[in-house]
């Protein structure tokens, strides 16, 4: 069976966006493992596992709007890599956090903070990109 022809934009989201919830699942074991020897998970790892869940269904519905932008293929890719990119330092800062027991990570300036600190205005470039891209389909 073929499949229709789909965007590198939307490939690039659809992947980053599926291995993000990968990730989020396996955080769900870590946590499933801290529950049985305590009452409670740590909170960056509750997080963090949020999050991956959250940013991955993000980035699949974000593949749907690359397809529907009507920006040149260039645009729409460097709107993507963005996107991909911005999760990651997010997710990455988020499990440093978890790992190095950082209890406030703002108030700490820790390494996990940077990682996240840098993801923000990554991913802010990448939707704004891509935002322009769908209004512009309007």
């Amino acid at each position: 069976m073929e499949c229709a022809t789909i965007e590198t934009s939307a490939k690039v989201l659809i992947t980053a966006g599926v291995l993000t919830l990968a990730y989020g699942f396996l955080l769900g074991f870590a946590m499933a493992r801290a529950r049985m020897a305590g009452p409670t998970a740590p909170k960056q790892l509750v997080n963090v596992h949020l999050e991956a869940l959250i940013q991955g269904a993000a980035l699949l519905g974000l593949s749907v709007a690359a397809s529907f932008s009507t920006l040149a293929s260039g645009w729409e890719e460097t709107a993507a890599w963005l996107l991909a990119a911005g999760a990651a330092l997010s997710l990455a800062g988020g499990t440093v956090n978890w790992l190095e027991k950082v209890e406030d990570a703002f108030k700490a300036r820790s390494r996990g903070f940077l990682l996240q600190a840098t993801g923000g205005p990554v991913n802010t470039v990448g939707i704004f990109i891509l935002v322009i891209g769908v209004l512009k389909a309007l």
